[in-house]
């Protein structure tokens, strides 16, 4: 049976936060894209056990728990196709509907993937490792190849030509890699652009939010969206940059100030935020837990939904 979604809109209400999903069984939730209408979220176990896929769109929601036997960290692509990359060099590729797997031989996980077109680039590292390491690699003409490894450590996410990771960010230039960090050197988990601007998020005991337009600046951060690092970051042209961080961290910001739910709405963290059908969506779970991985699901926008959540035939 197809799952169902029941929007029950209030016309005229104003926008607010919501957690329509709460401690779902199946894994956590780690990235989310938009591909053909439809929006994908992937994730899986912290254990190291199993990938999760969960798919949104006009007939409803569902979970694929068998999408990978390993996690998924983040999910990007075209018109045409997507990439979702994870633990151990996993790597798949989805295409006129069938999904390919292009792991590599590597014990990295990769945590960021970027599809260009002609190139794709993934990103990651050994956080866990004694002497941690970064690794930047790159798909050209269908072949998987390790492209720069000159990093102090862990990359995290790529946007378009810049890499944000432990110890700053870099820029992708003429088959080099220019350092380009903010000020201090921070960590950093995810950056998005929008026009000439860039924001990235992370930090180590306090949340950061760096916004480039030139140059590098601190954004203030309102303490109720967010008092711990935060781990996603969204915006596009036009829209409010919005926040996605530790015990239930949300939240956006105009350019002058910051919108922030009355309360948390829950314990668990938010890993990636995403905007599809209107709505500011947050994506997380328990991220600290390798016994227990389930997946919370956060909203903004107008009106109430109720989600039910069935397993994708």
């Amino acid at each position: 049976m197809r799952f169902v979604l029941l929007f029950l809109l209030l016309l005229g209400c104003e926008p607010e936060f919501s957690l329509p999903i709460e401690a779902e069984a199946g894994g956590v939730l780690l990235a989310s894209w938009t591909h053909d209408g439809a929006m994908l979220s992937v994730g899986g176990k912290m254990d190291g056990s199993a990938g999760l896929l969960v798919r949104a769109d006009d007939e409803g929601w569902c979970k694929d728990t068998g999408i990978s036997d390993r996690p998924l960290w983040w999910i990007h692509g075209s018109a045409e196709r997507w990439f979702a990359v994870g633990q151990d060099g996993l790597i798949l590729r989805s295409e006129g509907g069938t999904i390919t797997d292009e792991s590599v031989a590597t014990d990295l996980t990769f945590f960021g993937v970027w599809d260009e077109g002609d190139r794709v680039w993934a990103v990651g590292g050994t956080p866990r490792a004694t002497q941690p390491r970064g690794e930047l690699w790159l798909r050209e003409g269908g072949t998987w190849a390790l492209f720069s490894d000159d990093f102090p450590s862990t990359l995290f996410k790529v946007w378009e030509d810049v890499v944000v990771g432990r110890g700053g960010a870099w820029r992708i230039s003429s088959g080099d890699v220019v350092e380009m960090s903010p000020p201090d050197e921070p960590n950093l988990l995810t950056v998005r652009g929008r026009g000439d601007e860039l924001f990235a998020v992370g930090g180590n005991t306090a949340p950061q939010l760096w916004q480039h337009g030139g140059s590098w600046s601190a954004v203030d951060i309102d303490p109720y969206c967010a008092n711990l690092p935060l781990n996603g970051v969204w915006t596009g042209e036009g829209e409010d940059v919005w926040i996605a961080g530790q015990f239930g961290a949300v939240g956006g910001w105009d350019g002058e100030t910051w919108t922030c739910p009355e309360r948390s709405m829950t314990q668990d963290d938010f890993h990636a935020a995403w905007k599809w059908d209107d709505a500011i969506w947050f994506v997380g779970g328990n991220l600290s837990s390798a016994s227990d991985s389930h997946f919370s699901i956060a909203r903004y926008g107008e009106g109430e939904v109720e989600l039910d959540m069935q397993e994708c035939p």
